[in-house]
């Protein structure tokens, strides 16, 4: 993994970088470059299978529902939302695997406000995952007493709350073990299981949806590598500074694992502030390749797991 930091570093000169390399079925920490622990950013699209989730668990939506994607253009109140290319009707799993906007914000809206941060709470969000090294935050999750009418469309889309490299890999983790959100540990440290966000069939679902979304057919073909099925979101989120948003400046984030039907790794790649043009700096342009590469190396390391 050090070889593909620093070749990224070098490319990308970005104003910070973490790439995270865990275990998903235990939660342990297999390689950590950057501050996962403190590093704050709108998860974006990343946060989308939360939504698909909850949908899912509480009865609002089956893997046979479709969702209309209203050819590309949503009004919700005062804003119109919108998806980086038109759809119609969309089945769940293409809703993740083309990653709509609309799709996913009309799945949370029929969701109770405080089911959707339930569910946002189970994944780990909003709270400190107990990691044993100093200087862990928990985020920003805020109770939906203190939502706006336009929190939990936004929320769908990984806006309005800050979330950590780390509680990423433990979500991402709990997609991939079967749906156990595992508290991180470092090497010679106990499993210990934070408690179960969802069912073993609904895990299954969005991890397939996800390796939809890391493939030709999907928003995220980069991610992919040969010979090993992989699967995964891409971000991209508008960075920030101390007055607010940085125009022209972007986090771009891929989170996914693999082999996708028993997955050993999670691994996640957090850019901050690359130097590219805004054109080209998009999560499954600039970090999906560097999971792919990151991905590739473990699976051709003789040491592995």
């Amino acid at each position: 993994m050090q070889e593909v930091y620093a070749s990224a570093q070098k490319a990308l000169n970005p104003e910070a970088m973490c790439v995270i390399v865990t275990e998903p079925q235990t939660g342990r920490i297999l390689a950590m470059k950057g501050n996962a622990i403190r590093f704050l950013i709108e998860p974006a699209s990343l946060f989308k299978p939360v939504a698909m989730v909850a949908g899912l668990e509480k009865g609002k939506i089956t893997p046979r529902t479709k969702i209309d994607c209203e050819s590309g253009a949503f009004p919700i109140g005062k804003f119109t939302l919108k998806d980086h290319i038109p759809f119609g009707k969309l089945p769940c799993d293409q809703v993740l695997a083309k990653s709509s906007n609309i799709g996913i914000t009309k799945i949370a809206m029929l969701l109770e406000d405080q089911d959707f941060y339930d569910y946002a709470r189970k994944f780990g969000f909003g709270q400190k995952n107990g990691i044993g090294i100093p200087g862990e935050i928990p985020g920003i999750l805020h109770p939906p007493a203190k939502w706006g009418e336009q929190t939990k469309p936004r929320m769908a889309i990984g806006q309005n709350l800050a979330v950590t490299p780390i509680q990423i890999a433990m979500a991402y983790g709990a997609l991939a073990n079967g749906g156990k959100l595992m508290k991180p540990i470092l090497a010679g440290e106990r499993p210990h299981s934070e408690g179960r966000v969802c069912s073993p069939k609904t895990a299954s679902f969005v991890r397939n949806a996800l390796q939809l979304n890391a493939s030709d057919a999907g928003s995220s073909p980069l991610a992919q590598v040969e010979g090993v099925p992989v699967g995964g979101k891409a971000g991209t989120a508008q960075a920030v500074n101390s007055h607010g948003y940085d125009p022209g400046k972007y986090v771009t984030m891929f989170a996914g694992f693999f082999p996708v039907e028993h997955p050993r790794y999670v691994v996640v790649v957090v850019i901050d502030k690359a130097d590219l043009p805004p054109n080209k700096n998009y999560g499954g342009l600039v970090a999906a390749p560097i999971f792919s590469e990151i991905a590739k190396k473990i699976s051709l390391s003789p040491n592995r797991h």
